[in-house]
């Protein structure tokens, strides 16, 4: 892979940041000349650095999905705790992330059905659902997690119900408080995997 100079560097993040203001103004129908000028720049060097405007949404979208990874699953919320504490805090967060973010309505709603964007999308959810998996299967070893769970099943449908979820209420002209999304996004993975909802507050965790 090519490496690229600090001003190449500084040059593409101005590009995905112009892209994402377009995309989130025009909600997902950005256009080159729109987004060259809100980059300042000539449309000749976005095609330069990316090649097409499919090329540039895709770069914007795994944009998008690098961030939620390192906000919300790729690091530990509650170090030390057990299970159920741990994944509610996770939900907090990812509601939290898509509620600040604006281009999450775009992105999980319009953007989803161009090709170059389900591309990145299936890339993600595959390896979201691989590490759902681990992550059932880790509460299993640990005893919070009933052994008789399909872990990949399991964390296929979790993941796939709460996008879909947050799918509908980033929609809304109305959003509900963001607290009561979270609750009920928990109700729903702790039912998903038989895990009590008041385990976050020291209860056992799980049922077996």
């Amino acid at each position: 892979m090519v490496q690229m100079s600090g001003r190449g560097l500084a040059t593409r993040r101005r590009l995905l940041a112009a892209a994402a203001a377009d995309l989130v103004a025009r909600r997902g129908a950005a256009e080159v000349t729109s987004i060259a000028a809100r980059g300042g720049v000539s449309v000749g060097l976005i095609y330069r650095h990316f090649g097409s405007k499919a090329t540039l949404i895709a770069a914007v979208v795994e944009d998008f999905y690098d961030r939620l990874d390192a906000t919300v699953f790729d690091v530990d919320p509650a170090p030390g705790r057990d299970w159920a504490t741990r994944e509610r805090l996770r939900v907090e967060r990812d509601v939290a992330f898509h509620y600040a973010e604006p281009l999450a309505p775009v992105i999980l709603g319009r953007l989803a059905r161009e090709p170059a964007v389900a591309a990145v999308e299936a890339r993600w959810i595959a390896r979201e659902i691989e590490l759902a998996a681990r992550n059932l299967a880790r509460g299993q070893r640990s005893g919070e997690i009933p052994t008789d769970l399909d872990p990949g099943l399991a964390g296929a449908m979790v993941l796939g119900g709460i996008r879909q979820a947050l799918g509908a209420v980033l929609s809304r002209a109305e959003r509900p408080p963001q607290t009561a999304v979270a609750e009920e996004l928990w109700r729903f993975v702790a039912a998903a995997v038989r895990c009590a909802p008041s385990a976050a507050r020291g209860e056992p965790a799980c049922r077996s």
